[in-house]
């Protein structure tokens, strides 16, 4: 199970990063892409549900920068589901 926390040696200045179930870091698009799969969701949905194109959450998932407020829908969106 992924989750975001700011807990973690490697979140700087508050900014919550994706870890796995072992506490390991991932990179933001493989966390972005775990989590979306978890969720059983497709880009077009997750882009929906987070006011974004399915074309930014190709682009997180490819590395693109993710931006501040995105961050907080995020984490926002994992603790709804959770």
């Amino acid at each position: 199970m992924i989750h975001l926390t700011t807990d973690h040696a490697a979140s700087s200045y508050g900014r919550p990063v994706f870890v796995d179930e072992e506490d390991g870091l991932l990179e933001d698009a493989e966390g972005v892409r775990r989590l979306r799969r978890e969720i059983g969701w497709s880009r077009a949905q997750m882009g929906e549900e987070m006011g974004v194109s399915s074309r930014t959450v190709e682009g997180w998932e490819q590395g693109r920068p993710i931006s501040g407020p995105a961050i907080r829908l995020l984490r926002q969106l994992k603790a709804v589901l959770e």
